[in-house]
């Protein structure tokens, strides 16, 4: 009972300290709880949005509206009101800057005059309190359109509007439309700095929004249906975007017009649209009190299984309560109590160490005193032999002397003989246990120098073990120097915005340095996009780089192209030799001032991308041959990083990559036990691995799927001769390792359906990967079925109900061969054109397709159309 409430104390005393500290701490730098309140904001559910609400901006500089220097025309001004007063606009809110002296072109002092007496005849005005006495005599009401932000610069909802040296006497103008609207709108709720919540993006308002100058032209056509229809019983705010008013930000926003601002505020008071934040009577005893639980489990020694168990209770129940405050507007202090949990699991582990040390130790003392004791024993027990020796010789010395008294000698002899086996029998005892004693100190001893060389060794790690932590982070496994030393290049260059040309065989890993390097740049939040040049159609370059708009050719819907989708981001353009020369051409106007054309559109659209690039192939040879643009390719290769190839990065990367590539694919097949022998180890170190990593991945997927039992030997691996074969021909190792690998992609086809994104999924590969295999695959089919669609997609698909789907895709690929756009002179242009256009199909499929280009030249549209 005592220990259990000294347990209780200890965990108590951990829990309150480090909440207390924590949030101490989050107190004292408030910066980082800010920045995760901001982003529970801009995760949280959308909340209502209030109809009553209208937006009319001005936005070109050019406009009716606007004279002078961006000020509003007065007389197009006082024309608005009056129409949208006749529409039955419930409230009319311009946020205009009238200040003297007015020039005329803007309608001078009549205008104003005019402007106060059509004011005062409409009746539901609200201007800003800083227009000329006349107009604020003539308004409803009067409110300032200055809002106050936070500290750090960003908006998240009302100040306190108390009057103050220098501030307005009015309210924002936002709360004077949402009291003008509804008498019970709450303005002021139950919370301290009250905060709204997120309904939209300025770009996609929520809040109805019409250009001025569409408004006018329908006040100017005087269609009142319209014009009723849009603003009938709506409180409508009139402003200008092209002025220079500063502009402010919000947790989800960093740009956004004050007036947008003032409409989210009305917006939250009409819908009682506000953020609960957890007060600190709240969160502390929440945290202390879980906190306490984990402190208590911790230190009373509960078993590791259990600890992990609660530990992901825990989690699982911590990450629904923040999904539940994010759909129910409640935002709660993560930082301090993640904090408070981390620094009382920390305490309360180093507290558990230190008590297993001394305990040790006591133990060891305590073994040290009781062999001394045993010592002591057998000593006393050896003098006691000693002293029964010298009786033994006594009595036999006077046998000797006296034969009367042998037969009493002999007796004697014999009770000091069964007594000296005793004594030895019980010395042979003692010395047994003080065996087994000796043995057990010394494993005591062998547990204290284990942790003290695991923590020597913890702190002489090499120099370049937080290098090789950080490759790790990144999913760059290696312990190659040559591979270290472009990962350090890769860092120095990520920091910069120049483009970066990424060199190397296929399956050196150029996406995942790529993928690094954004990760290490300072554009690490915006978004990484990844485009295979070999993988488009040319037909279809300029549309998916650049995008299109709607109705630029035949059934287009507009979307965005890859480079607007990376915009504040990385566009890594992987296979960058395979682009076509008129869009080398637009590439490199967009790599030189960041500006694009989408087609079917005359408007220019600027971005802000970095550009990463990837080839295998030697593009300065392409130069030379004019395949490629001089002044490209040197615009791409600011930066030239050539990552070498599996075979020149050492034994200890093979090891260190197949053995992470078996654990990968154990644990997708829930087959845990699987392992290497030694002769698949030496096998795997001695292959040359043409195809790099991309290969031993393959061939450590394979050999797990066809693996018998638990151990992988060298001939699950299927390798050919560790020499890379000759160009004269290849081994019958190799052949075979296709012919596996074939299978096994067309199994994994049949078994998700031939759904290309979930069989890419499976084999760790990209789409573009499955679908030149499955490409390659069909076109052997049409070439064993003698061009025959039905029989070749039955053969792959291996089902009836699966066969449609084959037949489909086939028929493209077949269609696609020989695209109608083009004309050949000769089967050799077509096959070559086939190869510039099929580059990533794999080598041992061109001979089928070279066989199909025949016979579409001897019989046109055989291949395509199925015999029956």
């Amino acid at each position: 009972m005592t220990d259990r409430f000294k347990t209780m104390a200890l965990a108590l005393a951990f829990s309150l300290v480090s909440t207390v500290l924590a949030f101490s701490v989050s107190s004292v730098f408030p910066q980082g709880e800010r920045w995760l309140t901001d982003w529970q904001l801009a995760h949280m559910a959308s909340g209502p949005v209030d109809p009553s609400l209208v937006l009319v901006p001005v936005t070109e500089s050019i406009s009716p509206a606007l004279c002078g220097e961006g000020r509003w025309n007065l007389s197009v001004l006082e024309s608005t009101l009056l129409a949208l007063h006749g529409a039955g606009a419930a409230f009319i809110v311009p946020s205009i800057d009238v200040s003297s002296p007015i020039a005329s072109e803007c309608g001078g002092l009549a205008g104003l005059v005019r402007l106060a007496e059509v004011t005062k005849r409409v009746g539901s005005v609200v201007y800003p309190d800083s227009v000329p006495p006349a107009l604020a005599d003539a308004a409803t009401a009067l409110g300032t359109l200055e809002v106050i932000p936070d500290a750090d610069g960003v908006f998240r909802g009302v100040k306190s509007h108390a009057l103050s040296p220098g501030s307005s006497p009015h309210p924002p103008i936002g709360l004077v439309m949402a009291s003008l609207l509804s008498e019970t709108a709450t303005a002021n709720p139950k919370t301290n700095d009250p905060q709204f919540r997120f309904i939209g993006h300025w770009e996609t308002s929520p809040f109805p929004r019409y250009v001025f100058g569409d408004v006018w032209n329908i006040i100017q056509s005087n269609d009142r249906d319209q014009l009723t229809k849009l603003f009938r019983g709506k409180v409508v705010m009139l402003f200008s975007l092209v002025s220079n008013k500063p502009a402010l930000s919000t947790p989800w926003e960093s740009e956004v017009p004050t007036e947008f601002l003032h409409a989210l505020l009305a917006n939250a008071v009409l819908t009682n649209g506000w953020i609960s934040r957890t007060p600190l009577w709240v969160a502390f005893p929440a945290t202390a009190s879980v906190g306490l639980f984990f402190a208590w489990f911790l230190l009373w020694g509960t078993p590791p299984i259990r600890l992990g168990m609660m530990g992901l209770a825990g989690i699982l129940l911590a990450w629904l309560a923040l999904l539940w405050g994010l759909r129910s507007s409640w935002v709660w202090p993560i930082l301090s109590t993640g904090m408070a949990l981390g620094m009382i699991v920390g305490g309360t582990l180093a507290w558990r160490l230190s008590r297993s040390r001394s305990i040790i130790q006591r133990r060891i003392t305590q073994g040290r005193q009781q062999l001394q004791r045993l010592e002591t024993e057998l000593a006393e027990r050896q003098q006691h032999v000693r002293e029964l020796e010298t009786q033994l010789h006594v009595a036999q010395d006077q046998a000797r002397r006296s034969a009367t008294v042998i037969e009493g000698l002999e007796i004697q002899q014999g009770g000091v003989s069964r007594q000296l086996e005793i004594s030895q029998s019980e010395i042979e005892e003692t010395r047994r246990q003080i065996d087994r004693l000796q043995i057990e100190l010394e494993g005591l001893h062998r547990q204290v120098p284990a942790m003290e060389h695991a923590g020597h060794q913890n702190s002489e790690a090499p120099e370049n073990q937080a290098l090789l932590q950080e490759c790790e982070s990144l999913h760059i496994l290696t312990r190659a120097p040559s591979v270290l030393r472009v990962f350090q290049d890769l860092k120095k260059a990520s920091g910069t915005q120049s483009p970066i040309l990424l060199l190397g065989e296929t399956g050196t890993g150029k996406e995942v340095f790529a993928r690094a390097a954004h990760a290490l740049s300072p554009r690490h939040r915006g978004p990484f996009v990844s485009v295979n040049m070999a993988a488009i159609r040319p037909e279809l370059f300029e549309g998916e780089l650049f995008g299109h708009v709607k109705g630029a050719f035949t059934g287009a819907v507009g979307r965005k192209g890859y480079i607007e989708t990376a915009n504040g981001g990385t566009l890594f353009l992987d296979e960058v030799g395979e682009l076509p020369s008129d869009v080398q051409a637009k590439l490199l106007r967009f790599l030189e001032d960041g500006s694009f054309h989408r087609v079917g559109e005359s408007r220019l659209t600027q971005v802000d991308v970095r550009i990463i690039a990837a080839t295998n192939c030697n593009l300065q040879q392409d130069v030379e041959a004019g395949r490629y643009r001089e002044d490209l390719y040197y615009r791409l290769r600011s930066i030239v990083l050539t990552l070498p190839p599996l075979r020149e990065r050492g034994e200890e990367d093979c090891l260190l990559l197949a053995q992470f590539f078996l654990q990968h694919f154990s644990r997708h097949q829930d087959r845990m036990d699987l392992a290497f022998t030694k002769g698949a180890l030496e096998a795997i170190t001695a292959y040359r691995w043409p195809g790099n990593i991309r290969e031993l991945r393959q061939t450590v997927a394979q050999a797990v799927a066809l693996a018998n039992g638990s151990l992988i030997t060298e001939a699950d691996l299927h390798l050919s001769s560790p020499v890379m074969p000759s160009l004269r021909g290849e081994g019958r190792g190799l052949v075979e390792l296709e012919r596996v690998e074939d299978d096994m992609v067309l199994e994994c086809l049949r078994r998700h359906g031939f759904d290309m994104q979930a069989t890419a999924k499976a084999l760790g590969w990209d789409r573009s990967t499955v679908t030149q295999r499955l490409k390659g695959l069909g076109f052997q089919a049409l070439v064993d079925y003698h061009g025959n669609l039905e029989a070749a997609a039955l053969a792959l698909a291996g089902d009836e109900t699966l066969a449609r789907i084959v037949e489909k895709r086939l028929r493209e690929y077949s269609k696609n061969l020989l695209p109608s756009s083009k004309h050949y002179l000769s089967v050799e242009e077509a096959v070559a054109d086939c190869r510039k256009r099929f580059r990533n199909l794999p080598e041992r499929h061109f001979p089928a397709v070279e066989q199909l280009v025949h016979q579409r030249f001897v019989t046109p549209g055989q291949i395509s159309t199925p015999r029956n």
